[in-house]
């Protein structure tokens, strides 16, 4: 009975590990990632990009289609997650959002930083045109010219995996 159980349990192991990959990890379906990051009521807010994070590369396009939406629910971590990801294709996007004089501040600064992490180089050559003024907008241009790291936001795929978070 026992030498049974034990040839069953690499069977079992692998079998639990593609379940995970094909629903939970980064060959999960992107649509249903990016649903899962829009539902997910059951997380800190350190781990809501956790979906995405998980699902990678594969769900960007579908995140960079509803990041102009300024309705869309978690738009904030959204961005972020891109900035994380320093997806580079999510660079036009962002820099619309930023550009975006009748955006919430909050949302362009968020853009500003994951353009930070995505290229910085490309934030250090946006700087000039938004360091004026006493508002975070302004503070954050300030450190990305003068290469102080505006405090953006980052979480590890193992983070996400391990669903990490402190209290």
């Amino acid at each position: 009975m026992l030498p049974n159980i034990l040839m069953a349990t690499p069977v079992v192991v692998v079998a639990a590990a593609a379940w995970w990959t094909f629903t939970v990890g980064p060959m999960r379906d992107p649509q249903s990632a990016l649903q899962d990051f829009y539902d997910g009521e059951d997380r800190t807010e350190q781990q809501l990009c956790d979906p995405l994070i998980l699902a990678g590369p594969r769900v960007v396009p579908l995140v960079i289609l509803d990041l102009p939406k300024k309705g869309t629910a978690r738009r904030l971590y959204a961005i972020r997650f891109l900035g994380n990801g320093h997806y580079k294709r999510a660079l036009p996007v962002l820099e619309q959002l930023l550009a975006d004089d009748a955006e919430n501040v909050s949302f362009r600064v968020e853009a500003f930083e994951a353009i930070y992490q995505i290229s910085p180089d490309r934030a250090r050559q946006l700087a000039p045109v938004y360091g004026y003024g006493h508002d975070r907008l302004a503070r954050v241009a300030a450190d990305i010219a003068t290469h102080r790291d505006p405090g953006c936001w980052t979480r590890s795929y193992w983070q996400a995996f391990w669903h990490e978070h402190s209290d």
